[in-house]
């Protein structure tokens, strides 16, 4: 690709533009929709008008350690951010944007929309529908104003999304995380493919206050219950990415001795002999449900294959 710009970040992040301002559409405005384009901090009050951002930084620092408070993480992104990292951040309408920095963050006071610092990005409107992990982060209750979002398919998500959308090849994207589309889904979304293989081919249906209990051992995703009436079963699921550790199945005792079926999807998972009612989902079984029902599969599953897929066609 053109400008050969090496990703130097295990992460892309996610940024609330969200000030203590009462005119928050401003902000966005003002952040998003003229010619120059930024991301923004809040902090005003600290009155540092000019100056290198470590003197924001600074005195951000000593205002909040009076008030007996810790360092927000935006103040140490905004330190660390570089030309070509990514951000995505949305507007007031839900709208996903997604954000190539510029420059390194500078100090600028605008008390009216609580701004102390700035980062001077080119940004561009995405739409609605983002891979789950990017959305979480945003949904996150308590969930602050930055966070890192981390995982090689999002940042190459990432890069080829700014790509497309700038019309420049800003970043080298290794377009071949679509030969294999199961390893490379995020969590959320390869929760979301079992989940949706086992009420398409296994005939449950998810119940929709199904998170576990708190005071359970075992983390599982969620619990269903068998479409017939015939024979009604109830199950519970667990699903691991490739990265994650073993399994062990008999750590789900506790739900086979209260008549539930236990559907694991992972990578390794020992003891399975010990126990009668756990199914495996293999790999190859979820590739074959993929290849025959991506057709109606959810777009925040198929849009890692369909997107790179339109990468590789343009670069013939």
């Amino acid at each position: 690709m053109g400008n050969n710009n090496t990703y130097k970040k295990d992460y892309v992040t996610r940024i609330n533009l969200k000030t203590a301002t009462d005119q928050r559409e401003k902000l966005i405005d003002f952040c998003l929709h003229d010619k120059n384009q930024f991301l923004a901090i809040g902090w005003s009050c600290v009155n540092i008008e000019s100056g290198q951002y470590t003197d924001f930084y600074n005195a951000v620092k000593v205002y909040v350690h009076s008030q007996h408070k810790r360092i927000n993480s935006a103040l140490n992104i905004f330190s660390h951010a570089g030309v070509n990292d990514l951000f995505w951040t949305r507007d007031m309408n839900g709208v996903y944007w997604i954000c190539r920095v510029k420059d390194t963050a500078k100090v600028y006071l605008n008390k009216i929309l609580d701004i102390g610092a700035i980062l001077p990005v080119e940004a561009y409107k995405f739409g609605l529908e983002v891979p789950g992990q990017i959305k979480a982060s945003f949904n996150r209750p308590n969930g602050g104003i930055t966070e890192k979002v981390k995982g090689i398919n999002i940042i190459e998500y990432s890069k080829f999304v700014f790509n497309k959308l700038s019309g420049k090849d800003y970043y080298d994207v290794n377009l071949n995380i679509a030969d294999n589309v199961i390893a490379n889904l995020p969590d959320f979304e390869l929760e979301e493919l079992v989940i949706s293989y086992l009420q398409i081919v296994e005939g449950y249906y998810l119940l929709s206050n199904s998170i576990a209990n708190k005071s359970t051992t075992v983390k599982i995703e969620c619990q269903l219950i068998s479409r017939d009436v015939n024979n009604v079963k109830k199950a519970v699921v667990q699903v691991k990415g490739p990265k994650a550790g073993e399994l062990d199945a008999l750590s789900f005792k506790e739900y086979e001795d209260k008549g539930y079926y236990i559907y694991l999807y992972a990578r390794d998972i020992k003891n399975l002999e010990e126990m009668k009612n756990v199914i495996r989902i293999s790999t190859q079984e979820l590739q074959a449900f993929y290849t025959e029902y991506k057709a109606i599969l959810p777009e925040s599953i198929t849009q890692f294959e369909n997107l790179f897929n339109i990468g590789v066609s343009e670069k013939k």
